[in-house]
């Protein structure tokens, strides 16, 4: 029979051979095509995100190739640090290798943290950075020793450098401090304000890009996002809870939010066990603050993903202590499998038509149509250039033209396009004709009069019908917009405004 340390070992790379061959096999998803246009023009940081996901897939497309595996590559190997983290974790705080292999099956079957385990995001670095921290604030707590703080430090920094609400790590491990007797002494000590030290410095180049471009990446995430929520929105919390039964699976977040309503009800007995008193101060923050954020504004489906994590780990300690592997235990980490496994087989599927839901169907043949239109341009002697009134299209459309030229957004037209409006213009593209693609889904509609002042004619030059099991999937329409006026931006430097 096997030991339990090998199975651990036989699980994780197990794991990390599917999240290899789904790498191999999954579609480019636009956010990860966005984050990868980023990664061609390496800056201190960007406009959405801190720079951390970027970098790394600046890293495996050097080693892998401008491919789909070499993108999603970066996401296989932070969801192998993301493992490790865990298992250290897990066998520090409890001394347990049972318990290891359990909570690692339980979180790998867990659709958010399988899904940043091949789709390249922020989240995934976040995450990693997270279990980082709260991982060197248990050591802190277990050795006593105080250089586990600067570890903290630096992985607190990284969470932070992929991206902003890692900065919950801070009412986190304060929160843990205030609440263990035995902990508590740190606050008297100069390591933990020293370890914010060191994470503001990995920390770094944020505030070096944002110092450079007067704070707009702060304004965006903060400011911008508050003025947004002033009137009560119940729903949008009904929403998340939905949107939760997906990410976190049912049985899981059944899992999730049984731990924690047991730390409540138990509070003055885990006030005395740093173990669980961590986890469910790690799980409860994100959570509560995301679904307090959702009364008033919209929190989109994958922001409380670090919540999750150390409430399966304390979920299942418990359930094994007091259980065992029973049947009920199989039958959900099994459930959680399928709706895994169902979700991986949607999105594999060629063209499966789902509405607005398939984002990534269709645009290898758009960006076909689009080369043919750019060479017959080409051949009559006209410069040209791609743009989309979506940073989306205009990603997916920069990955898959041959060459994987520049493509704009709605910079062209003088429209909010994030991070494409800090991009620098590589050519003069006055006088060019412009390629407009759009395609039928909501957030692809642009008014033509926003477009048509910085063109002398807008025409459709041809549209791509996406079909899958005989149905429609997507329609891409193609424009031609002749005569450009002038970029907004190189209009501005000349102090020439006129747009027509």
């Amino acid at each position: 029979m096997l030991s339990m340390n090998r199975r651990i070992w036989l699980l994780l790379l197990g794991f990390t051979l599917l999240r290899l061959l789904l790498a191999a096999i999954l579609p480019l998803s636009p956010q990860e095509a966005y984050y990868w246009s980023w990664s061609r023009d390496l800056a201190w940081s960007y406009f959405d995100h801190p720079p951390l996901a970027s970098y790394s897939i600046r890293l495996t497309t050097a080693l892998f190739g401008q491919t789909v595996f070499g993108i999603k590559a970066s996401a296989v190997l932070w969801s192998l640090a993301l493992n490790l983290i865990w298992l250290r974790l897990i066998v520090d705080m409890f001394a347990d290798r049972r318990l290891a292999f359990w909570s690692l099956a339980a979180l790998n079957v867990t659709v958010v943290y399988e899904v940043y385990g091949v789709v390249i995001a922020p989240d995934a670095p976040l995450l990693a950075g997270w279990a980082g921290t709260i991982w060197a604030v248990w050591r802190v707590s277990q050795s006593g020793e105080r250089r586990w703080w600067y570890a903290a430090g630096a992985f607190l920094g990284l969470a932070c450098l992929s991206k902003y609400p890692a900065a919950l790590l801070g009412p986190v491990v304060l929160l843990y401090l205030l609440a263990s007797p035995r902990q508590r002494r740190w606050l008297t000590t100069p390591h933990p304000y020293l370890a914010c030290v060191v994470a503001l410095a990995v920390f770094a180049p944020v505030l070096i890009w944002n110092a450079q471009h007067d704070w707009a990446s702060f304004a965006f995430q903060s400011s911008r996002r508050a003025a947004g929520m002033g009137q009560w929105r119940p729903r949008y919390l009904v929403e998340l809870i939905a949107s939760q039964l997906l990410m976190a699976t049912p049985y899981l977040l059944v899992v999730s939010f049984a731990a924690l309503l047991r730390g409540w009800r138990e509070r003055a007995r885990v006030a005395g066990d740093d173990r669980s008193l961590l986890l469910l101060i790690a799980g409860a923050v994100p959570l509560v603050f995301f679904a307090a954020a959702s009364l008033r504004s919209l929190v989109k489906m994958n922001w409380p993903a670090p919540g999750y994590w150390p409430l399966i780990i304390l979920g299942v300690w418990w359930i094994l202590r007091e259980r065992g592997v029973d049947r009920r235990f199989a039958i959900g980490l099994a459930s959680s499998a399928a709706l895994l496994a169902a979700a991986v087989a949607l999105i594999a599927t060629p063209n499966l038509p789902l509405g607005d839901a398939n984002l990534w169907s269709g645009w290898q043949q758009g960006a076909d149509r689009v080369a043919r239109i750019e060479a017959s341009l080409r051949a009559r002697g006209e410069a040209s250039f791609v743009f989309s009134p979506s940073y989306k299209i205009s990603s997916m459309l920069e990955f898959y033209l041959p060459g994987q030229p520049r493509v704009y957004a709605q910079d062209v037209f003088g429209q909010p396009a994030l991070q494409f409006d800090f991009t620098p213009l590589e050519r003069d593209l006055k006088g060019a004709t412009g390629i407009l693609v759009t395609d039928d889904r909501r957030e692809s509609k642009v008014p033509r009069e926003l477009i048509a002042p910085y063109f002398d004619s807008i025409e459709l030059a041809e549209s791509v019908e996406i079909t899958g099991f005989g149905r429609h999937t997507r329609r891409i329409d193609i424009y031609l917009c002749r005569n450009y006026r002038g970029h907004p931006r190189a209009l501005r430097k000349t102090k020439n405004f006129a747009v027509k």
